[in-house]
Formats: C-alpha cells, sequence, structure tokens
C-alpha cells in the first residue's frame, strides 16, 4: 500500500540551473545582499565545522525574543520541516485520516498529505480570492485531525482575519483538533497569533528565518506551541535540529534585530514604490499581506516573461487559481531592486 502511495507521487527533478547571477524575485527570498557590517560578524571557527551543533544558546534568545519558555520552543531545518512534525504526530497515527488545508498552498502540504496518506480537505479561493470560513466551520467534525492554515497564504498572498482565525480555533478546540498556524511571512504581516497560545491548548505557530530575516539559504525555521505539547512533539525532532552555520548566523541577527526591521521597511518602500508605478502604467495589482505582488499582464505576460527572463530577473506564475492565468508574480525588495522590473514594464506595456 505504502508502496504503491509512493510510487503515484510526482516530485519536481533535482534543479541544475543556478540563480546566482539572477535578480531572484521568483521564491519570496531577500531580494538584496547583506551589507559588509553584517557578513564582517560571522565568524566561523574549527569548532563550528568539526563538532556537532550546540543549540541550547538559540533557545535562551530566541524564547527571550518571543516572550516565551524555551519549552514551548522546537527548533527546526526550515519550516516545511515543522509542517512534516505535525503530520507525523497529529495525522499519521491518528485513526481519523483528514486534515484541512488551503488550496492552492505551500507545496510541500501537498506533497507530506500524499506521503502519509492523510485525505486533504481543500478550502479553495472563489474568484475575489477570498475563502469561506464558514465552509472550513462546517467541515470541521471529530474526524478531522488537524487544520494547516498559512497566514498569510502563498501562492495567493491572502489572509483570514482574527474573528474568523478564533471563531476556526475555538471551534476545533470543541473536537480537541490540533490548529497549525503557518506564519512564515509574519516579518512581513504584524498579525500574530502567538498571543492566543496560552488560551487555545490546541494552538501551534510555524515560523521561518527565510523570509525577513532573509536566511533561505540556512534552512531553518521553529515551532511555538503549549510545553505539553512541545513535549510530545520533541519525540519527532531529529538528533540535531539544526546546523552549528545555521546557529551563529542566527544567533547575530536576534542580537542585532535593527538588520531584520532594516530589510523589512526598505521593501515595504519597494513596494509603494513598484504599486506607485503600476498604477501610472495602468497594471493591476492584487493586494497581498506578504513580500510579493501578483500583476495583471494580460495579453503581454508571457513576453514580459521573456524580456525580465533576459534581463536576468527570475518571476513565478501567479496566484494559481483559476481566472488569474494572466498575472505573474513578483518577489517585492528595496526600491533599487524594484526600479529594474519598472524600467523594463514601462519599455513594453
Amino acid at each position: 500500500m505504502l508502496i504503491n502511495i509512493i510510487k503515484k507521487l510526482q516530485r519536481d527533478k533535482i534543479n541544475l540551473f543556478s540563480r546566482k547571477s539572477y535578480l531572484r524575485m521568483d521564491k519570496n527570498e531577500r531580494v538584496s545582499n547583506f551589507n559588509n557590517s553584517v557578513l564582517k560578524k560571522l565568524k566561523f571557527s574549527s569548532f563550528d565545522l568539526a563538532a556537532y551543533p550546540e543549540t541550547g544558546f538559540i533557545y535562551k534568545i530566541l524564547a527571550k525574543k518571543l516572550g516565551v519558555s524555551k519549552d514551548q520552543l522546537i527548533l527546526t531545518p526550515g519550516s516545511d520541516f515543522g509542517i512534516k512534525t505535525c503530520f507525523e504526530y497529529f495525522c499519521n497515527n491518528n485513526k481519523n485520516k483528514s486534515f484541512i488545508g488551503f488550496e492552492p498552498t505551500f507545496g510541500m502540504v501537498d506533497v507530506y498529505s500524499k506521503l502519509y496518506n492523510i485525505k486533504k480537505i481543500n478550502i479553495k479561493y472563489n474568484k475575489k480570492l477570498d475563502i469561506d470560513t464558514n465552509y472550513i466551520l462546517k467541515k470541521i467534525n471529530k474526524k478531522i485531525s488537524m487544520i494547516l492554515l498559512a497566514n498569510p497564504n502563498s501562492p495567493t498572498g491572502t489572509i483570514i482575519d482574527e474573528k474568523n482565525i478564533l471563531k476556526i480555533i475555538g471551534k476545533a478546540k470543541k473536537f480537541q483538533i490540533p490548529v497549525v498556524i503557518d506564519e512564515a511571512y509574519n516579518g512581513f504581516y504584524k498579525k500574530s497569533y502567538l498571543s492566543f497560545i496560552k488560551k487555545f491548548k490546541n494552538l501551534i505557530i510555524l515560523r521561518t528565518f527565510s523570509k525577513s530575516y532573509g536566511l533561505a539559504g540556512l534552512r531553518a525555521g521553529y515551532l511555538i506551541s503549549n510545553k505539553s505539547l512541545i513535549k510530545e512533539m520533541c519525540k519527532f525532532r531529529p538528533m540535531y535540529e539544526i546546523n552549528s552555520i545555521a546557529c551563529k548566523v542566527i544567533s547575530i541577527l536576534l542580537k542585532n534585530p535593527s538588520i531584520e526591521k532594516k530589510y523589512v521597511l526598505e521593501t515595504f518602500k519597494g513596494k509603494n514604490y513598484f504599486q506607485k508605478e503600476l498604477k501610472k502604467l495602468e497594471i493591476e495589482f492584487l493586494r497581498t499581506y506578504a513580500n510579493f505582488i501578483h500583476i495583471n499582464l494580460k495579453s503581454k505576460k508571457k513576453l514580459i516573461e521573456k524580456k525580465l527572463s533576459k534581463n536576468k530577473i527570475l518571476t513565478r506564475k501567479g496566484p494559481g487559481v483559476s481566472g488569474f492565468e494572466s498575472y505573474l508574480r513578483i518577489t517585492l525588495g528595496p526600491k533599487r531592486e524594484m526600479e529594474k522590473v519598472v524600467k523594463i514594464l514601462r519599455k513594453h506595456i
């Protein structure tokens, strides 16, 4: 049975294409380089390379920053591993083989759903990119093993507001169903549900260092929940959660919060500039709550994609919802980076 499931699962081949010389506006990473003052802080010793990772000091720094106990945290090698941990703990050994999740959403959600043979109850978007939260509430019952909500969601860039999120968590609590909220874009969308951890014992928060911290190459994230739940979920963690280099770099950024804050501010300025230029060019765009935007290029989508690629700028298809095929997704960054895209749009629109 398991072998048949694995055989049916399709994954992308390992990509040998190098994005190093490109302006990477396709995966919502940091698009500008760290300045030299930050890079000079990166000093590694032979111990960092030869010894197994010591993560204890990261737990202490992170717990203090978040205002939680270190016993409420699990470091993970990327937030996708955090998602995997949730599938393993909440779904894999649960007689209720169903979970609720957005469609579309982060690609690894569907991969783990298929690998563990967990039925996904898809919450789809309408033509306005809205979600019917009443439909979610109707689907919550004792047969559900987990609810997984990315807020903001990717690739749509949309959110569910606090009122409806709390309704979902509250109803799920009655059935003892865990609600996992993926806050990968927390740095760009300041509304967090961390403060509700005490009230709702069924709430788990997922975060990453890949987005606003700009550390996608290190593959590091973390889970936050109540102590008793984290104690059990820790049984699924790897021997060493993240590597020594990741620990060193993360500690520098956590001790120097201005690095993240400055990049987030620059990105918001770049976003404001880009949206003003899009309006001047009469290009429609969708409001998002993350560090990317969807622009409607209509009949010129393929042409613009080609011109951007020729100028070494990588982009992605739009929100992945029917009716939005003419949209292009572009990662946002500082104004100087967005000007490069605007230059091409002005020339070819």
